[in-house]
């Protein structure tokens, strides 16, 4: 069983609990609607919580770990205690190993519902690609959680969700790995580029993080980098809102040290859905980001 990220982590997970809850009694009077719920990450669906182990005399701490669980089962959890659920699940998870134990967390600890649940072991670009190309978008609405590891979702992949019109997309930025990616000198491998063009869906993301040079006193030129955080948010929130109707405030999520990791963010593709959500939406993001300053 994996360890999790820390504090971060689990307010993430109870923001995104928070939604789905008010999504369903939002949605649970729309019966012409399928409702479906998407993890594109899904995990093992439980996550061990770290425990500080001072000495040996404490290794007895790890028989008794303390585990969180994790978005795919809190979205079962609320589903199973609304007025109306979720019709479908569909669970993404690459990892082989990582998949099969949320089989068996689901068949344990919801076994009931069981029989509306996928769990896909896929690349979650090209399974929420088929998934998008198979679904009647007329008489379904969706909730998506992209949630990755790093750089794996494609815009493209956030452009598809956008155009159904009939979506909730929760997406968890990762800041961390475009900072480390930002050099200070704007010199950065190629192969880097081409996975920020693949996040962004554009190269434009370079001359807006270092959109002037200066000379260094050999007269050679170099770029100046202007990529705060939030200037990097707000760039994404930008490019989001071309794609969306509406699109939510951000949470910066950081570590214990106060380094920022990731940004959650959401982007509500139904036009006539937009104030709802956004209420909801950015009311659970204000509390994320008191609790993050």
């Amino acid at each position: 069983m994996s360890s999790f990220g820390g504090a971060w982590s689990e307010q993430k997970l109870k923001c995104v609990e928070a939604y789905t809850a008010s999504y369903l009694k939002v949605m649970q009077r729309q019966s012409w609607a399928t409702l479906h719920y998407v993890d594109a990450f899904a995990g093992r669906g439980k996550q061990q919580l770290p425990i500080q182990v001072a000495s040996s005399e404490d290794e007895s701490l790890l028989a008794t770990a303390s585990f969180l669980e994790g978005s795919a089962l809190r979205a079962l959890k609320v589903s199973s205690n609304a007025s109306r659920g979720f019709d479908r699940f569909l669970f993404i998870e690459a990892s082989r190993i990582a998949s099969q134990q949320l089989i068996s967390n689901i068949n344990t600890d919801y076994p009931s519902m069981s029989e509306r649940v996928t769990v896909l072991r896929s690349d979650a670009n090209e399974a929420i690609r088929a998934y998008i190309d198979h679904t009647d978008w007329s008489k379904t609405r969706g909730l998506i959680f992209l949630d990755p590891f790093g750089l794996e979702v494609r815009w493209e992949t956030i452009v598809n969700l956008a155009s159904t019109k009939a979506c909730d997309v929760w997406y968890l930025f990762p800041l961390v790995g475009v900072i480390r990616m930002m050099t200070n000198t704007g010199e950065i491998d190629e192969s880097w580029k081409a996975k920020l063009n693949l996040l962004f869906g554009t190269d434009s993301w370079y001359d807006e993080f270092y959109p002037r040079e200066q000379l260094t006193i050999f007269g050679e030129a170099d770029k100046i980098k202007e990529a705060s955080t939030d200037h990097i948010i707000e760039y994404v929130r930008t490019r989001l809102d071309t794609i969306f109707s509406a699109v939510s405030n951000a949470a910066v999520l950081k570590n214990s040290r106060g380094f920022p990791l990731f940004a959650l963010v959401m982007g509500v593709s139904n036009p006539n859905a937009t104030k709802q959500a956004l209420r909801i939406c950015n009311h659970l993001i204000d509390q994320l980001s008191s609790f993050q300053s």
